[in-house]
Order: C-alpha cells, then sequence, then structure tokens
C-alpha cells in the first residue's frame, strides 16, 4: 500500500500535469505490453504491436531491450522517468543522458537492492556510467510503442483533466482527491494508493504533482526516491466520448458472454478491464458485496479471472482466459 501524508501546506500545492509525461508513458507502455492481465482497451494496440514484431526481428530484439529496462514486474530505475514538465521526448532523453555517474549509480542500488539477481544492463550502467544505449532503446521505442496512440493518449487525458476540474469545482482538493481512481482513496490528510509493497512518503509541503496516463492501468505508480519531487501517476480511465474499438468490442462481448454465463458475471468480466476491488465492482454493478465474493469465486475456480491482495485490499482482474473469452 502507498501512503502519501498531507500536511494542509501540501493541499494548497497539488497540481495536474497538463500533458501526457513521454517517459513515464513509454516505460509503462513496455510495461503494459508483457502484462498478461492487460484489460481489452489495449488490446489492439498489443496485437499491432506483437504483429509488426513478428514481421522485423529487429523490432523483437529492440523489444526484448526495453523489456529488460521495465519488466513485467519489479521496481525500473527513477531515472528513465526524468521530473520534467513537458512534453518534449528529446530533452527527456538528454535528462538521462546529463544525469551523474553517482546519481545513476545509488539510484541503481535503490532499484536492485532486494533483487538476488540484478539485468546485466544495470550491471553495466554501474560500473561505466555511461546511459547512451539504454537512452538509444528509449528513443527507437517510443515511435514503436507510443506515437501510434498519441492522439487518443491525449484525448484520454483531456477528459481525465476536465472531470478533475469538475471535482475541484464542485469540492475543493478534498473532493478531487477523493474521486482520483477506484485504487486510490483519501482521508485523515493521507492519500491511500493500491501498491504491491508498503510505502510512506511525507509530501513535508512539496505538494504532489497527479500525472493521468494512457498506459497506467489498475493502480498509480509513483518514484522510488521519496526525495524526488513529488509525482503520482495515475490511470485514466476509457472516456465515454472517446473512440475506442476495444471498448466497443467488449460491450458486444457482454451482450454474448450473458447468454453464457449470466449476465452480472458478464458484466463483472466486463468491468474487469480495469483491476477492481469488491467494494468497487458491488458500486458499479449495484449488488451486495457478498454477491460480488460469490461471483468472483465462481470465475476464479473457472480461472476466469485472478485475485490479488495488496495490503488490506483485494483486487480482481482478468486472467489470460478470461480476456480470451471476452474478446471471443
Amino acid at each position: 500500500m502507498l501512503h502519501l501524508e498531507f500536511s494542509s501546506a501540501d493541499l494548497t500545492r497539488v497540481r495536474v500535469a497538463d500533458t501526457p509525461h513521454p517517459l513515464w508513458e513509454l516505460a509503462l507502455a513496455i510495461n503494459s505490453l508483457q502484462a498478461p492481465d492487460l484489460p481489452p482497451r489495449y488490446w489492439s494496440w498489443r496485437t499491432a504491436i506483437r504483429r509488426g514484431r513478428r514481421q522485423d526481428h529487429g523490432h523483437g530484439r529492440l523489444l526484448a531491450a526495453a523489456a529488460t529496462l521495465v519488466p513485467a514486474s519489479g521496481n525500473f530505475p527513477d531515472f528513465l522517468t526524468p521530473p520534467l514538465g513537458d512534453h518534449d521526448v528529446a530533452r527527456h532523453l538528454d535528462t538521462i543522458l546529463s544525469v551523474p555517474r553517482s546519481q545513476l549509480r545509488a539510484d541503481l542500488s535503490r532499484t536492485f537492492h532486494s533483487r538476488s539477481a540484478v539485468p546485466r544492463w544495470a550491471q553495466n550502467l554501474y560500473r561505466h556510467g555511461r546511459s547512451a544505449g539504454i537512452v538509444n532503446v528509449l528513443r527507437n521505442a517510443y515511435p514503436l510503442l507510443v506515437e501510434p496512440v498519441n492522439a487518443l493518449a491525449m484525448q484520454h487525458i483531456a477528459a481525465g483533466r476536465a472531470r478533475y476540474a469538475r471535482l475541484l469545482l464542485d469540492g475543493g482538493t478534498d473532493h478531487l482527491l477523493a474521486n482520483l481512481h477506484p485504487s486510490i482513496r483519501w482521508g485523515n490528510q493521507v492519500l491511500e494508493g493500491d501498491y504491491p509493497v508498503e510505502r510512506t512518503i511525507d509530501l513535508a509541503g512539496r505538494g504532489v504533482v497527479i500525472t493521468p496516463a494512457y498506459f497506467c492501468w489498475g493502480a498509480p505508480v509513483t518514484f522510488i526516491d521519496a526525495d524526488l519531487p513529488p509525482v503520482l501517476v495515475v490511470p485514466i480511465e476509457a472516456d465515454d466520448t472517446v473512440a475506442d474499438p476495444a471498448a466497443s468490442a467488449t460491450s458486444h462481448a457482454e451482450d454474448h458472454l450473458g447468454r453464457l454465463v449470466g449476465a452480472t458475471r458478464a458484466r463483472l468480466l466486463a468491468e474487469l478491464s480495469i483491476a477492481r476491488s469488491t467494494s468497487d465492482l458491488a458500486a458499479r454493478l449495484k449488488v451486495t458485496q457478498a454477491a460480488v465474493s460469490q461471483h468472483t469465486k465462481v470465475l476464479r475456480e473457472a480461472k476466469l479471472i485472478i485475485t490479488a491482495r495488496f495490503g488490506k485490499s483485494v483486487r480482481h482482474s482478468l486472467s489470460p482466459l478470461g480476456c480470451e473469452l471476452l474478446r471471443s
């Protein structure tokens, strides 16, 4: 579980990034490409990437190299996502190239201190301190993974910012923080988010930049180093006003699937295009939490969903079989 501790000063210093962060998007896209429970709205994107990988062996080598930088699970170094406030990819990459060797070493030590096996690229970077090879991988991966969906990402993030503005106008900062995403909760001056490990960050008057990200789904992410400018990268759910063929396909799949497993379970599976908690599913389906638990038990036994515990929270997501069932 992630805990961001706010002071009164921090509440006056909450802001929302006005553009996608190019390297957070890239890092999360690399991670998403490897995810077995990727939400349906990304399937057409991943299918296109995989098709290109089969047709061009160079793409395959590039994506394999990218996957070592940002693995399917576990941490990746903070220096891969510089805390800059603009959308200029070249400036972000130049910033990585300018990181001093001592800072790279400290970052790598924080990232891999609990790992028994450290990637070869990290070992080499720790020894010689030259990041040009890593930057070259990122520079070539960005047009392959992120640029094809840049327009759609901008639409999603614009819709998310508009929703945040309404929340702020309707109820102030408290109301905004309480409604960022189902995986994020607000109370007693603490913003709590689902997270794979226990972490507490004292904002100490620095405030926080809420960074909506197209390729962030399921739960928020942040820097490992608590001394960096506080950033919370948050998921943006698909907006009904934004054209998304995968979302339309999911709606049709839900209709047909209802005849097979029942309307409520079909709706539940469709809702799990994003990992959700039992209470969130109950609210969305307008049923009791006990009913959700009963349905998820049946679906879990059928290998259609995966249930995982993050601290005190239980999250449900589609299994690969569940994804295939919805798609078919």
